[in-house]
């Protein structure tokens, strides 16, 4: 998901401890499905929910672009980039990875549901991704099931992911991210023609280069309003991290937590 903020983020090859906060809520299957050619692009400002003494709440803005092109009745490609700008400590402007995807049409199950089925590839344009993770590329293989009804819209997804690194370490000495398992689920309900409410959540279990399992986990909740049929706002809350607590065994996953949860507040625009 373009990241909250980048002091907090690292990409898909990141280790557990790494984990990024999900982008603004654009994602590839948001655009329209009957147009050519569409174009997203939001912006969305965020801000750790934790105040510590003496140090600057982290909060940054950050810019997504989401490119998509209809090749045929069948099969579709999209391109996905972001920026992040700091607006706590250096203040940095950063460049996000940037995804290829491609994706086919699915088996129509009946009326409301149908199968899904996309492959997409990394470029490391991020300078974390280069100077400290040494990434080359990683690709990403994804099949799901999404229903669509009248007031409940929900979507499965599967993904597996190789990623493809100079090293099997980064430049601070953590064991990077060879494979990566992917559960997602998306859940949305219309309260109103221009209101509803949304929440995704993934688990992920990570192998590294010497196969030690990790474990971590994201969450978004938003609230959604459409001001046109082009233009819509999100308010939201993020949480992501390791899925199990310092003892191993017990669960850390939680929709809210007041030390790593992240406010949102976010506007999108669809061409």
């Amino acid at each position: 998901m373009c990241t909250v903020f980048s002091g907090l983020s690292a990409g898909a090859q990141t280790t557990v401890s790494e984990v990024s906060t999900t982008q603004s809520q654009i994602k590839p299957d948001n655009i329209s499905a009957e147009k050519i050619f569409s174009l997203s692009t939001s912006i969305e400002y965020s801000q750790k929910v934790e105040v510590e003494q003496n140090v600057e709440r982290e909060r940054g803005t950050d810019i997504n672009l989401v490119a998509g092109y209809k090749i045929n009745s069948l099969y579709s490609v999209n391109a996905k980039t972001g920026f992040t700008k700091e607006l706590s400590g250096p203040q940095n402007t950063t460049m996000a990875n940037t995804t290829l995807g491609a994706a086919v049409k699915g088996i129509q199950i009946n009326p409301e549901t149908i199968t899904t089925h996309g492959l997409s590839v990394v470029l490391p344009t991020s300078e974390v991704s280069q100077k400290r993770d040494r990434l080359n590329t990683s690709i990403s293989l994804a099949n799901g099931i999404s229903y669509k009804g009248e007031i409940i819209s929900a979507k499965y997804t599967l993904g597996l992911t190789k990623n493809f690194h100079e090293f099997e370490q980064n430049a601070e000495g953590a064991f990077l991210t060879e494979y990566r398992i992917t559960n997602g689920l998306d859940l949305s309900a219309a309260l109103t023609e221009k209101f509803s409410i949304s929440v995704s959540g993934l688990y992920r279990t990570s192998f590294t280069y010497t196969k030690d399992q990790k474990y971590s986990f994201a969450i978004d909740s938003d609230l959604n309003y459409d001001l046109t049929e082009k233009l819509a706002t999100n308010l939201g809350v993020s949480n992501e991290g390791s899925a199990l607590k310092d003892n191993g065994a017990d669960t850390n996953i939680n929709i809210y937590d007041g030390k790593s949860s992240v406010f949102r507040a976010g506007i999108t625009y669809t061409y």
